[in-house]
């Protein structure tokens, strides 16, 4: 199997995240925690997504994101081959409103507050885990 590890930015139609659950559920769909796994961080109205898996589930992540009208300017930045997923699970990385928005994700979604050891704990050395620092 090809896998890979792909990152995207993009900004969300609110400042408020109350849009993120939308654009969580059209990057992952039912293939959340099976297929794909990542790290999705949002900070100031913008996203940012690390996603990790097989090149087609990746492929059709990024179609479904495309289509959702509640995210805009989607740019990939990184596009990484590797051996298989080292991220196990589904992680969103919220700045503030961070109860209110994990109300509306699925149970199995892991939250927490931004922070470089969150992000750190959450990722494996590299451009990726650079790049997602440098967002937040």
């Amino acid at each position: 199997m090809a896998y890979a590890r792909w990152i995207f930015r993009g900004s969300l139609v609110d400042a408020y995240g109350m849009a993120l659950p939308p654009v969580v559920q059209a990057a992952y769909g039912s293939r959340v925690g099976v297929e794909l796994f990542g790290v999705t961080l949002f900070n100031n109205g913008h996203v940012m997504q690390m996603l990790e898996g097989e090149v087609a589930v990746l492929q059709k992540a990024l179609h479904d994101l495309r289509d959702l009208s509640k995210l805009f300017g989607i740019q990939r930045l990184l596009e990484e081959t590797i051996d298989e997923p080292a991220t196990r699970e589904v992680a969103v990385g919220l700045n503030r409103f961070v109860d209110e928005i994990s109300e509306h994700l699925p149970p199995h979604v892991k939250v927490f507050t931004i922070c470089e050891d969150e992000v750190c704990r959450r990722t494996v050395p590299g451009a990726a885990r650079n790049m997602l620092l440098g967002f937040i």
